[in-house]
């Protein structure tokens, strides 16, 4: 499966736009965007989306006359598919047959999401993050605002996760814990990676800017947590971001142009 999609806009006056593409666990993320509101804006979108993986580059800027019955608000949300670190909702004894020592798990203990005893339904978790990257900016009449997003998420299936695509049943695409201690890990050829990296710049010269992130890594025990707020005033953030859990295998997609020259064949559509 590949799909591509370009699109350019040029619009003025009252505007209700609504966009989304992607699904969290079968492209690596899941994208959409809310537009509402009174002005001038332009924006040009380029999205390259295939199995477990997804690349946007967004960009827009726009104004809003003095005179507009209201601003102009944009709000883009960005859902990874990418596993969060959990802890365990209860106290568990020791004796698990999984693990090459027996040990024991308390009520709030941090545990991997891949956890055989958590896959397997014995050990409930609660997720620590949200594994989101948000952003609203809302600009007042007579002011200016701009908001520009480039990303790539990728998400191949690890060790018992389901689902109906057949490449996720085939080892040459996933990763999988090489013994019982869950410190190793092999993956196959085409095995796509699991990352996430993201350039933004926003920008509003009077108006509300908000943004949550809430992103952890299981492999590494790390986090960003983020909730902001600017209102009624002027704002302008540029931030770069990457987390990278595991890396992607030699012949893995990684949705640079010159690869659609090379793969890109009937066998992609059969």
């Amino acid at each position: 499966m590949i799909f591509i999609h370009s699109a350019r806009y040029r619009l003025d006056g009252r505007m209700n736009i609504s966009r989304s593409f992607g699904d969290p666990c079968v492209t690596g993320a899941y994208k959409e965007q809310s537009i509402r509101g009174y002005g001038q804006l332009t924006k040009n979108e380029d999205a390259k989306i295939a199995f477990h993986i997804m690349t946007v580059e967004d960009e827009m800027e726009w104004s809003v006359a003095e005179d507009a019955a209201r601003g102009l608000s944009v709000t883009t949300n960005i859902e990874l598919c990418a596993r969060p670190m959990s802890v365990a909702l209860d106290d568990y004894a020791a004796g698990y047959v999984y693990h090459e020592d027996d040990y024991e798990i308390r009520r709030g203990d941090i545990i991997s999401p891949y956890d055989p005893l958590v896959i397997d339904g014995i050990v409930d978790i609660d997720p620590m993050t949200w594994q989101v990257w948000s952003t609203q900016v809302s600009t007042d009449p007579g002011h200016i605002g701009a908001l520009k997003i480039d990303f790539i998420a990728a998400y191949g299936p690890g060790p018992y996760e389901k689902d109906s695509d057949r490449e996720i049943h085939d080892d040459d695409y996933r990763w999988w814990f090489i013994n019982d201690d869950l410190d190793e890990i092999d993956r196959g050829d085409y095995y796509v990676g699991n990352y996430f990296e993201i350039d933004q710049y926003t920008l509003t010269t009077s108006g509300d800017t908000r943004r949550f992130i809430s992103i952890s890594s299981p492999f590494y025990n790390t986090f960003l947590e983020e909730e902001l707020s600017v209102l009624s005033g002027m704002a302008e953030i540029r931030d770069h971001f990457s987390y990278y859990n595991l890396e992607p295998a030699p012949d893995a997609r990684t949705l640079a142009w010159h690869e659609f020259v090379i793969r890109l064949s009937w066998d992609d559509f059969y």
